[in-house]
Formats: structure tokens, sequence, C-alpha cells
């Protein structure tokens, strides 16, 4: 993790200051922002990574927390401003990571020249939609 990608305000690595020193292709950990380059392990999702160290902090949390109420979990809507901001940058960067993921797929299937309709057919949108989002 390079001392660049650390946040001037908060002194913490921040992902989003890290992704333009990586190579194109560059896998990420979904939560905590680390490339596959700094971690053991990376778990493929469906358009999400997580690293072997953020398992280990989710069982930690899992075995030493005790299970929530239903009941008692929050609505979006219903959170303090300043939780839904602080998530909304999580939300931007696995939102980047998925963009850039999902443009590298497409750029290979059209070298392998994978028509735009069929390309389209597996996103479940219109080939004018498929070009206009990824040419």
């Amino acid at each position: 993790m390079s001392d660049n990608a650390k946040s001037p305000k908060t002194g913490h690595y921040s992902p989003a200051l890290d992704l333009r020193k990586h190579p194109p292709g560059t896998m990420f950990c979904s939560f905590c922002g680390k490339p596959q380059y700094d971690v053991k392990k990376l778990i493929a999702g469906p358009g999400v990574f997580i690293c072997n160290e953020c398992v280990a902090l989710c069982e930690k949390i899992m075995a030493d927390t005790p299970d929530p109420n239903p009941a008692e979990i929050k609505n979006l809507d219903t959170l303090e401003t300043p939780t839904v901001l602080g998530m909304i940058k999580g939300y931007n960067m696995a939102y980047i990571q998925v963009r850039d993921r999902m443009q590298e797929a497409v750029d290979i299937l059209r070298k392998r020249e994978v028509s735009w309709a069929d390309i389209a057919a597996a996103l479940g949108v219109s080939r004018q939609a498929a070009w206009e989002r990824f040419s």
C-alpha cells in the first residue's frame, strides 16, 4: 500500500487514491479496496471481490457480536446523513470497480467479434443501449 494512497485528512488507506497506480484489470477488494497484489487471497463474486483479511474481520465480527434483532435493523432512509454519506463512498468504489470490469469484459468480447446484439442480450438491454454504454 502506497503512502500516496493515504487520505491526507484521516491518514487512513484510501482505495480511491490508489486506483491509478495499478495496471488495467487489477482487482480490488470491494470492502477495504486493497489491490490483489496486497492481499494473500481475493475471492470473486458477481461483480465484487473480498480479500482474506476482510473475511477474517467478518468472522471475528460474527463470532464476537450477538445476532441482531431484525426489527432493529435500520433501512437506508432512516439512517443519519453522515452515515449515508460514508456509505456512498463505499458504493462509489464498488461502482468504479464494476464499471471498469464491465468495460474490460465488453472490450474482450468485441475483440472476439461478439456482436452488440449478443452483448445486449446478455445484459438484458437493447443493442443500442449496449453500444452507447460501452463503445
